[in-house]
C-alpha cells in the first residue's frame, strides 16, 4: 500500500489522522509481532481501520485509529465539552434544530467563539487588531499549555468538578478576545488545513506555543462532534460498513466486533467503568428510552436504525454494564450480491423473482445471524413499484426503494399500565385499512403470527422472517402454542426458505439450505403437504433442483400462459440477473433501477441489454417517480460487494450464450407475435414435431 497516497486527501493535502497517529495507537511491545493485513478509511480524513494479525497470539486485531491528543489537548477538549453542554443545550442555537448538520454547525460555531474569547486560537481568515487593555487570562508571556492548565486548575481547586458558571463569569470579566470577529460572529471562520507535519504538535511544542494551530482545532472539533452527536469511542466502528455487530461485555472488557470477513475480533477500544455506564444511558436516551436500576435492560433502536440491547449495572449481569449493537445496513444488499455470495443460485433467484412478482407469500426462516433479514431486504426489490406496500417492525430493518411504501414501527407505552402501547396487532389491523398489496413484517416472534396468517388468508401477500432451522420446525412452531395457527390456514403460505450460517472450506458463509413449497392440508392424516424444490448440498457446495415447482404451475394457470411462455419469463429474468453479474453492475442503485424498470417495461430493458447500452441508461432508469433510490455514493463505495467465483461466471456465460442463440432483439419480436405463437401451440399441443420447431424458429430463433 502506498502510504503517501493513503494519507492524502483529494486536494493533495495530508489527512488529519496520519502515520503519527498510527504509531501512537499501537503499543511499542506489540509492533514486533503485528502484521498488517488490511487498512481502510471509515471517516476520512479523521478515522481509519487497520487489521493486524498477531504472530505471537495467532489472532486478528481490529484497531480504530483516530487523531492522537496530548494530555493538554485532552484536558482542553474535556473543558470545552463541558462548556458546550451548557452553551448548546441552553443557547440560542438549539431551538427546534435537530438535524445533524445544524448540530455540527452549532458545535463548530460555539467552539470557535469560545476559543476566540479565551484568546487560544487566531483563525487564518480572521484579521487581528492590536491587543487591548482587556486581554485574556494570563495571556502575556504565558505558553498555551500554561494558560490552558490555569483555566482548568483554577476552577478545580474550588470544587471537584468544573463550576461552569464561575468559569463563564471569570472569563467574561477578565478574558476578552483580542480578535476582531468575522462579519457574522455567529459563523465559524472557513479554515482549511493546508498541510500537516509528519509529527504533529506534542506537549513539548505546546509549552512554547501561544495559540492553537489549525490542525489542533480540527482535531478538537472532530472529537467534540464525535462525542456530542456521534457514538464517542465506537464512532469509527459505527462508520465501518464491514461490521455487523458491536459489543462490550461488561466492565474492564474490550469492545468486540463481528467483521463480515473475519467474524468476531477484538478491538483496541476500552470503556472506563463510569464511562461505560454513561455511554449506555446515552444510547438509551438517543433511542428515546430510559434505563435505570429499576429497568436495567432495554431493547432499543438507535437513530441510524441499528438495534441495541442495553444492560445497566450489575443488577442482571455479573460483569456489569454491557451493550450489543446490531448494525443497520444503510445500503442494503441486493439479489446480485446473494447470488455472488453463493447464498442462492441464479435459478433460485429467478424463481423467487417470478413468485414475488406474482404475489406468492414467503417466509425466510433460520437461526440467529443466518441472513434472514438480508435476504428479505434483497428479494423485496422484486415487488413491483406500482403496488402498495406496508411494513411492520419492532425495529426498523426493512429498506425498500418503492415509493408507495408505509413503514410502520411498534411503540411501547409511556406509562406503567401500558396504555398507549402500539404493537404488531395494532399495526396489522391498521394495515388492513390501508389496502396494501404486500405486507412485509420484520420478524414473527409470538401471537402476532396468528394474525399474520389471517391476513394471508384474506388474500394479502406477506413476507416475514422467523426463527426455525427446518420447515418441519416452522410448521410445528406456527401450529402450536403460543402462535397456534390452524393447519388449514397455514396453507395460505406459499414458500419457505431455510437460511443457515455454516462453513465451506473453513470460511463462514450463509446458504439457503432449502426452498420448500407449502401445498395443501391433508385432513385424513391431519398433515400439511410440502415439497422441497431446491436443496443445498454441503459436500460439493451446490444447489440441486429436486422437484418441479407446483408454484410455477399455479402462476401459469393464473396468468393464462402456455408452458413456453412460462419458460421464457423465467429465462428473461435469468438473463437480466446474469447481465448485471457479467458486467459488474452490482451497486444498489444499478440493481434496483434495472429490476424495477424491467418489471415496468420488459421489452425496453431486454433491448438495452441486447444493444449493450443498459449501463448508459441507468441514470434515467433511477429517475422513475414510483421508485425512490437515494443512496449516498460515498457510502455505496464502502459496501463490500462480492464478486462471482469461476463456477458462477461459467453459469452466467451459459445463460448469456443461450440469449445470443435466441437473440435478445427477438425476445421483443416474440412478444409482438405472441398471439400467433399461442395459436400454434393450441394447434400442435406440447409436441416437439419438426413442423412446430420450424415454425417457432421463424419467430423466436433456434434453441440451444
Amino acid at each position: 500500500m502506498d502510504e503517501d497516497e493513503f494519507f492524502s486527501t483529494s486536494t493533495g493535502t495530508t489527512t488529519i489522522t496520519n502515520r503519527y497517529d498510527l504509531e501512537k495507537a499501537v503499543p511499542h511491545e506489540k509492533k514486533t509481532h503485528f502484521n498488517e493485513i488490511n487498512r481502510y478509511w471509515v471517516n476520512k480524513p479523521y478515522s481509519f481501520i487497520i487489521l493486524f494479525k498477531s504472530k505471537k497470539e495467532n489472532e486478528i486485531k481490529y484497531y480504530a485509529i483516530e487523531p492522537y491528543q496530548s494530555k493538554i489537548e485532552a484536558e482542553l477538549r474535556e473543558y470545552i465539552e463541558k462548556k458546550l453542554q451548557q452553551e448548546i443545550k441552553y443557547g440560542q442555537y438549539t431551538g427546534n434544530e435537530t438535524t445533524r448538520q445544524h448540530k455540527l454547525h452549532n458545535i463548530t460555531t460555539e467552539t470557535h467563539k469560545l476559543l476566540r474569547r479565551f484568546g487560544l486560537y487566531t483563525p487564518s481568515t480572521s484579521p487581528t487588531t492590536p491587543p487591548t487593555s482587556e486581554t485574556p487570562i494570563a495571556n502575556e508571556g504565558q505558553s498555551l499549555s500554561a494558560r490552558i492548565s490555569r483555566y482548568i486548575t483554577r476552577f478545580k481547586q474550588k470544587t471537584d468538578k468544573f463550576d461552569l458558571k464561575q468559569v463563564v463569569a471569570t472569563l467574561s470579566t477578565n478574558g476578552k478576545s483580542t480578535l476582531t470577529p468575522t462579519a457574522n460572529p455567529d459563523d465559524p471562520p472557513t479554515n482549511h488545513v493546508d498541510g500537516i507535519e509528519a509529527t504533529p504538535t506534542t506537549d513539548a511544542d505546546l509549552e512554547k506555543s501561544k495559540t492553537l494551530s489549525e490542525y489542533q482545532v480540527e482535531k478538537l472539533l472532530y472529537y467534540l462532534q464525535r462525542d456530542y452527536i456521534g457514538y464517542e469511542k465506537i464512532d469509527p466502528i459505527k462508520h465501518d460498513i464491514n461490521i455487523e455487530d458491536i459489543s462490550c461485555d461488561g466492565y474492564h472488557s474490550p469492545v468486540f466486533v463481528y467483521h463480515t470477513e473475519h467474524e468476531q475480533i477484538i478491538t483496541n477500544i476500552f470503556h472506563e467503568e463510569d464511562e461505560l455506564d454513561d455511554f449506555v444511558v446515552k444510547l438509551a436516551q438517543l433511542s428515546g428510552k430510559g434505563i435505570s436500576k429499576r429497568q436495567p435492560q432495554v431493547d432499543a433502536t438507535l437513530p441510524d436504525g441499528s438495534r441495541a440491547q442495553l444492560t445497566l449495572g450489575r443488577e442482571v449481569s455479573d460483569h456489569g454494564t454491557n451493550y450489543t449493537i446490531r448494525q443497520f445496513k444503510e445500503v442494503p444488499f441486493t439479489p446480485v450480491d446473494l447470488i455472488n455470495w453463493g447464498t442462492f443460485s441464479l435459478d433460485q433467484m429467478a424463481l423467487l423473482w417470478l413468485a414475488i412478482e406474482n404475489e406468492k407469500s414467503l417466509i425466510f426462516a433460520g437461526g440467529t445471524a443466518s441472513g434472514k433479514t438480508t435476504s428479505l431486504n434483497a428479494v423485496s426489490l422484486f415487488i413491483p413499484s406500482n403496488t402498495k406496500i406496508v411494513s411492520i417492525e419492532d425495529t426498523r430493518e426493512v429498506e425498500l426503494p418503492q415509493r408507495n411504501w408505509v413503514a410502520s414501527v411498534t411503540r411501547p407505552s409511556f406509562t406503567e399500565d401500558e396504555q398507549g402501547d402500539i404493537d404488531e396487532f395494532d399495526l396489522l389491523e391498521a394495515a388492513l385499512r390501508q389496502r396494501p398489496d404486500y405486507i412485509v413484517m420484520g420478524e414473527i416472534r409470538g401471537e402476532e403470527g396468528r394474525t399474520l396468517f389471517q391476513v394471508m388468508s384474506t388474500g394479502h401477500t406477506t413476507y416475514t422472517t422467523f426463527h426455525a432451522d427446518s420447515v418441519g420446525e416452522v410448521i410445528k412452531r406456527f401450529t402450536t402454542d403460543p402462535i397456534n395457527v390452524s393447519k388449514t390456514m397455514f396453507t395460505a403460505l406459499d414458500l419457505v426458505s431455510i437460511q443457515t450460517s455454516t462453513r465451506v472450506n473453513g470460511q463462514k458463509v450463509r446458504r439457503n439450505k432449502v426452498i420448500t413449497e407449502i401445498n395443501h392440508y391433508d385432513a385424513e392424516d391431519d398433515d400439511i403437504n410440502v415439497q422441497d424444490v431446491y436443496q443445498w448440498g454441503a459436500k460439493d457446495d451446490e444447489f440441486e433442483q429436486i422437484g418441479n415447482p407446483n408454484i410455477l404451475k399455479e402462476i401459469k394457470f393464473d396468468r393464462g400462459w402456455q408452458q413456453h411462455r412460462l419458460e421464457r419469463e423465467i429465462l428473461e429474468r435469468k438473463v437480466v440477473l446474469a447481465y448485471l453479474i457479467k458486467h459488474g453492475l452490482n451497486t444498489y442503485t444499478e440493481v434496483a433501477a434495472t429490476i424495477q424498470a424491467y418489471i415496468n417495461d420488459p421489452e425496453t430493458i431486454l433491448s438495452l441489454i441486447a444493444d449493450g447500452s443498459l449501463e448508459e441508461s441507468l441514470s434515467d432508469l433511477r429517475d422513475m417517480e414510483s421508485v425512490h433510490i437515494d443512496i449516498d455514493e460515498s457510502t455505496e463505495a464502502l459496501v463490500p460487494r462480492p464478486d462471482p467465483d469461476e463456477d458462477q461466471i461459467t453459469e452466467v456465460d451459459k445463460i448469456l450464450h443461450r440469449a445470443e442463440l435466441e437473440p435478445l432483439p427477438k425476445f421483443e419480436n416474440a412478444m409482438d407475435f405472441e398471439g400467433e405463437i399461442e395459436t400454434l401451440f393450441d394447434m400442435y399441443g406440447d409436441s416437439s414435431s419438426t413442423s412446430l420447431d420450424y415454425t417457432l424458429t421463424t419467430f423466436i430463433g433456434d434453441e440451444e
